[in-house]
C-alpha cells in the first residue's frame, strides 16, 4: 500500500504521485469552485464508492453488494470517466484509454492502455484509494456487513425504501443540496482558532480544509467533554475512545 502520512500529504498538501504516469491531486478551494462542486463529488463517488453505497444498485442487477469490492466498482466504470471530469484529481491521466483486459499471467482484472503500455490494476487502485480517503477524512471501515438472510433482506429494504424517498423529494423540488465546502468554510473562518479569512481561504488545498475543520471539532468536543466530567454530568468511564477521538476515528 502507499506510504500515506499525515505531515506530507496534508498538513503540506502534497498531490501523490504514484508513477511516472499517474498523480492523485489534492486540490485547491479555488479549483474546484472554477470546477464545480457537484461535479467534485460525484467524480470523488465514481472513485471512492464503496459496495453499500450501492447496495440497492448492484441487487437490482442480481449482484450481492458483500461479494465485491471497491476495485470492482471501479473497473466497471474507469473508461468511462471523461478526462474533462476526472482532470481535477487526476490531471491529463485519460481513463477513456484504458482497455478492460485480464492478465493472462494471474488472471486478475486490469485496466490497459495500449498507446503507452501503462497498467492500472487492483494494487494501484488501492493506493489512489487510500490517498483519496486520507485527505478527504474518508473512513476506511466496512459497514453493514450484514451476513446473509433476513438482516440483509432487512438492510436493502430500508436502504431502497430511503433512494425512493430521496428520488420522490428531488423530484417534487423538497431536497436542497447544500455545499458541504460552503459549510466547512464558514464554520472555520468565523472561528477564533481558524488563521485564514474570506480572501485567504480559497487557496487552502482540501485536504487541510479537511484537517482544520476535524481538529477544530474535535477540541471543542474535549472541551465539551471535559465540562461533563468537571461537572458530574459525564461518566469518565463510560467513554469510547471514538467519542474522544474524532481524527483517529476517521482515518481507520
Amino acid at each position: 500500500m502507499a506510504d500515506i502520512n499525515g505531515f506530507k500529504y496534508i498538513i503540506s498538501g502534497r498531490n501523490f504521485k504514484i508513477n511516472n504516469y499517474i498523480t492523485v491531486y489534492d486540490p485547491e478551494l479555488e479549483e474546484i469552485e472554477l470546477f464545480g462542486e457537484t461535479d467534485y463529488w460525484y467524480l470523488l463517488h465514481l472513485l471512492t464508492r464503496k459496495p453499500y453505497d450501492i447496495a440497492v444498485e448492484l441487487d437490482d442487477m442480481g449482484i450481492d453488494y458483500q461479494k465485491v469490492d471497491e476495485y470492482d466498482l471501479f473497473y466497471t466504470v474507469a473508461n468511462k470517466i471523461p478526462v474533462e471530469l476526472s482532470c481535477i484529481l487526476l490531471g491529463r491521466l485519460d481513463l477513456t484509454k484504458y482497455e478492460q483486459r485480464k492478465n493472462q499471467e494471474n488472471g486478475q482484472l486490469i485496466l490497459y492502455n495500449r498507446e503507452n503500455g501503462t497498467v492500472i490494476d487492483r494494487v494501484l487502485y488501492y493506493q489512489m484509494l487510500q490517498y483519496l480517503r486520507y485527505i478527504h477524512f474518508i473512513s476506511n471501515k466496512i459497514e453493514y456487513d450484514v451476513g446473509n438472510g433476513m438482516a440483509k433482506k432487512f438492510f436493502l429494504d430500508r436502504m431502497r425504501r430511503k433512494k425512493k424517498k430521496r428520488l420522490k423529494d428531488l423530484e417534487l423540488g423538497r431536497e436542497k443540496q447544500e455545499s458541504q465546502l460552503y459549510i466547512m468554510s464558514s464554520y472555520l473562518i468565523n472561528n477564533q482558532n481558524f488563521k485564514y479569512n474570506y480572501d485567504t481561504i480559497k487557496k487552502i488545498k482540501l485536504s487541510q480544509l479537511y484537517e482544520s475543520f476535524y481538529r477544530i471539532l474535535h477540541d471543542y468536543n474535549i472541551s465539551n467533554i471535559n465540562t461533563g466530567i468537571y461537572s458530574g454530568v459525564i461518566d469518565r468511564t463510560k467513554l469510547k475512545s471514538e467519542d474522544i477521538d474524532i481524527l483517529h476515528s476517521l482515518h481507520k
